[in-house]
């Protein structure tokens, strides 16, 4: 049992729960035993995303240092348990949305798709370059954020709302699948998975990724620029600014040497310092909504 619970790697994905929670407290909630079930349905709908990645990507995992004790790669869940694993995931997710709030399953029905697409042949979106990390930024960033927004009946009138907060989103989240794709570089390169980084470079990637981080870390402040957040939220920003530092700091180590070494330690850091600002900023956005400021 212990295995199954490995493999849905759910320390991979807490940032994409954090993306559903945070579209759920700014635009509006069900009630509180079906906003517990519709989050419970995206934690089953994301660890299939996961369990059936690994299905296509055991060959590669083996080939990585990190990646080669995964359940699947090192053979102690066998594929064929992996594929019904990952289809039972998704029907139970389903029918908990369907129970609890059908009006939000085609949006459901999208991200399974997209995630789908991604790692299953023949579109094997993954070994498409930039659509790799594209796919990543709109299936972790937006959709989750998008799919705990549409919880609210209302969601149409707060899409020019959910488009600015997904943007930065989007961002971070390409962004980070560019760095662990900077970390899997050898392994892919050598089982032909011809992501971004593959085709172009390690140390364009790293450029490319810092890019994306900082637009998604001054975004707040164009945005009050232009009138579009009140700048007293700001304050906010300039709290979560010392979380930053560590890991600009292992950023800067992995632009000098993008070794998997670094990778690892980025990711650490960044997951470590990521959790504290994730919570900070959820709790802040609870307490501008609950309070009306």
């Amino acid at each position: 049992m212990l295995q199954y619970l490995e493999v849905a790697r759910a320390g991979s994905w807490l940032g994409w729960v954090f993306n559903f929670g945070f579209g759920s407290v700014l635009f509006g909630v069900l009630p509180f035993e079906r906003s517990v079930m519709i989050l419970f349905a995206f934690s089953l709908a994301t660890a299939s995303v996961f369990v059936l990645n690994q299905y296509f990507d055991r060959e590669a995992d083996r080939e990585n240092k990190v990646k080669s004790s995964l359940p699947v790669a090192s053979g102690r869940i066998t594929p064929r348990r992996t594929l019904i694993f990952s289809l039972l995931l998704v029907i139970s997710c389903l029918i908990l949305v369907f129970m609890a709030n059908a009006d939000v399953l085609p949006l459901f029905i999208v991200y399974i798709g997209l995630w789908t697409a991604y790692s299953t042949p023949p579109f094997r979106l993954k070994s498409v370059p930039v659509a790799d990390f594209v796919i990543s930024g709109i299936g972790a960033g937006f959709l989750p954020f998008l799919m705990g927004g549409g919880l609210s009946d209302k969601l149409i009138s707060h899409i020019p709302s959910i488009m600015l907060g997904a943007v930065p989103l989007i961002l971070i989240h390409s962004g980070g699948h560019i760095i662990q794709a900077v970390g899997d570089y050898e392994a892919d390169r050598k089982t032909g998975v011809h992501t971004f980084v593959v085709r172009y470079g390690r140390k364009k990637g790293v450029i490319v990724a810092g890019l994306m981080f900082l637009i998604a870390g001054l975004s707040p402040f164009l945005y009050s620029a232009l009138g579009l957040l009140p700048y007293k939220h700001l304050l906010l920003v300039l709290v979560l600014l010392p979380l930053s530092i560590p890991i600009i700091m292992r950023y800067v180590n992995v632009l000098k040497n993008p070794s998997t070494k670094n990778i690892t330690n980025m990711e650490k850091t960044a997951r470590n310092y990521g959790i504290i600002g994730v919570t900070l900023l959820w709790a802040y956005a609870l307490l501008v909504k609950t309070a009306g400021l």
